[in-house]
């Protein structure tokens, strides 16, 4: 019998960060990883790291920890992007890398293709800590791409999750926002059920709304 498990997708800066937001985003890879669902990040440090780090240290797991690399900026097809300390893509918490001669981002989005159209366009569904130039691109690409806003609260598949005033208004027009990792949890359990994943029933009762 087939199964197929959700793809939850995580965005979040690259760059360096704090002992309380690396703890958060390994809360919740660990979350994602007993949702039963697969993780897929951009492969990079940072956020992607920490969330990949909570993710893989979950035993028993169903799922797998994927990363969607992209080439390095205006480097060769097969040259994987390297963080600004010059460590190459993926992080150590990557089981399934995919490699991409796309570039992370483009200005040109519209027309031009990077590695996050394939972070937004994949994912089943998503959720976002603060960030960059980057994380703002995916979820201004997100906004773009899945219409969100045209949904209730309730039916969006995007959670933000961290302080407010370090998301656009904007993007919290268009998203759920949350400030605590089990408030996006039990967002993702009805999200998913929504679109005919079943949760472990004991995920469902704990995150239960």
């Amino acid at each position: 019998m087939r199964r197929k498990l959700p793809i939850i997708g995580v965005f979040g800066q690259g760059t360096p960060i704090g002992p309380a937001r690396a703890e958060l985003a390994r809360e919740l890879g660990a979350t994602v990883a007993r949702l039963g669902a697969h993780l897929l990040t951009g492969g990079g440090y940072g956020v992607m790291e920490a969330v990949a780090e909570g993710f893989v240290n979950v035993p028993e797991r169903a799922g797998y920890s994927i990363g969607v690399v992209p080439r390095r900026t205006r480097g060769a097809f097969d040259e994987p992007n390297r963080d600004r300390d010059g460590r190459a893509y993926p992080n150590d918490f990557v089981e399934i890398p995919v490699l991409t001669p796309l570039p992370p981002r483009e200005d040109d989005w519209h027309h031009v293709p990077a590695r996050n159209h394939i972070n937004v366009l994949t994912p089943d569904a998503i959720v976002a800590l603060p960030g960059n130039v980057g994380t703002r691109n995916e979820l201004d690409m997100t906004a773009a791409y899945r219409d969100q806003a045209a949904l209730r609260p309730e039916e969006r598949r995007v959670v933000l999750v961290g302080p407010s005033a370090e998301f656009t208004p904007e993007h919290r027009r268009h998203f759920v926002h949350v400030t605590t990792v089990p408030a996006a949890a039990a967002h993702l359990v009805r999200i998913l059920a929504l679109h005919g994943f079943h949760m472990p029933s004991e995920v469902a009762g704990e995150h239960a709304v």
